[in-house]
């Protein structure tokens, strides 16, 4: 046997045992998103993990795409071993071989994860949704649905929506009627696609396209729109600083970020021990309890209070959701990307 190997058994046999020794310990770089982001995980994940297996975990910064990875596998330096990323890019990161196809054998938690939790490349991180929120002054009462999203009659005002795509296509079917359910089956056609940018027309004129994560919450706090798309954490914020903003999970765009293993890591097994710590319903319940964004392992929002799990895309948050397909999107990203980009700038 290999003494990376071995190294990487004994590892992960002892983290999940009583015992705790640090002989065998081998750091690990995981990539995530920086800034505060991957300030939590330390504190949550990270640290916690360390102390209990003596591995260091040291952290890269991941921009998104493709470009670093396939950088380091090109060259033959693969220097990072675990990679948080989102669902499109770890599916298309999976198709070309950048990250490794999981043993789940090797994830003691892996049972505990559900479509679309668990993939062949990817075990979930975490899960995040994109909701509609508004400003209390300029609508009155919630708007429940995307087709008050459009109905520029009943709540007047401007409509934030993130330039590209993705959650504006699926919005725009749902407000046409479209069930939640078949959303993707419509749009996996020419003319799903169609009736999409036709429903969209209607509301263009009054769309302010947002890019940033900070611009929606700034935006409804200000009066210059009375709706927008956004994320969840960026609305608590500006609740908390006293903003007259509420959101609803009506409607709301359910998506998995996944942990992975990067392709040509030296340190297998020190992954995977890492990643069965990672996915744990406690770890992934101590992150819950710092960042809003949901719990994947299905044990561990028993460990959150109601309080935390009202702000979160779980249970019966998630019954008038719609789950993204990721893999539409992987397969269909570009060509929309590119039609979108034209169809806004007209």
């Amino acid at each position: 046997m290999k003494k990376s190997n071995l190294a990487g058994g004994v590892l992960a046999a002892l983290i999940l045992g009583a015992g705790i020794s640090h002989a065998f310990a081998e750091d690990v770089t995981v990539a995530t998103w920086g800034g505060t982001y991957t300030e939590k995980q330390r504190k949550s994940i990270f640290d916690p993990y360390t102390a209990k297996s003596g591995s260091a975990v040291l952290d890269a910064v991941y921009t998104g795409g493709l470009g670093q990875i396939q950088a380091m596998i090109e060259s033959g330096n693969t220097t990072w071993d675990v990679i948080q990323m989102g669902a499109p890019e770890m599916f298309n990161a999976c198709a070309q071989g950048l990250i490794e196809e999981l043993d789940t054998s090797k994830l003691s938690s892996a049972a505990d994860f559900k479509d679309p939790g668990i993939t062949k490349c990817g075990i979930g991180a975490i899960g995040w949704s994109m909701v509609i929120a508004y400003n209390t002054k300029a609508t009155g009462d919630q708007p429940k649905s995307w087709s008050d999203f459009w109905d520029l009659k009943k709540y007047p005002g401007k409509r934030g929506m993130k330039r590209e795509p993705q959650n504006n296509l699926e919005g725009a079917l749902l407000a046409d009627g479209v069930a939640p359910t078949d959303v993707y089956k419509v749009l996996s056609t020419p003319e799903g696609v169609d009736r999409a940018f036709k429903k969209l027309d209607e509301i263009k004129p009054d769309i302010q396209w947002w890019e940033a994560g900070a611009q929606p919450p700034e935006w409804l706090a200000n009066g210059g729109v009375a709706m927008s798309t956004t994320f969840v954490g960026r609305i608590l914020e500006a609740q908390a600083e006293g903003a007259a903003i509420k959101f609803g999970w009506p409607g709301s765009l359910y998506n998995v970020d996944y942990w992975a293993i990067v392709s040509g890591t030296k340190k297998k097994d020190a992954a995977y021990a890492f990643l069965s710590y990672a996915t744990s319903p406690e770890a992934q319940a101590e992150f819950s309890k710092i960042q809003p964004v949901a719990p994947v392992n299905l044990k561990a929002s028993a460990l959150l209070s109601p309080e935390r799990i009202a702000i979160m895309p779980v249970g019966d948050n998630l019954k008038e959701a719609v789950p993204t397909d990721s893999n539409f999107w992987n397969d269909n990203l570009e060509a929309l990307t590119e039609r979108f980009n034209a169809w806004a700038s007209k």
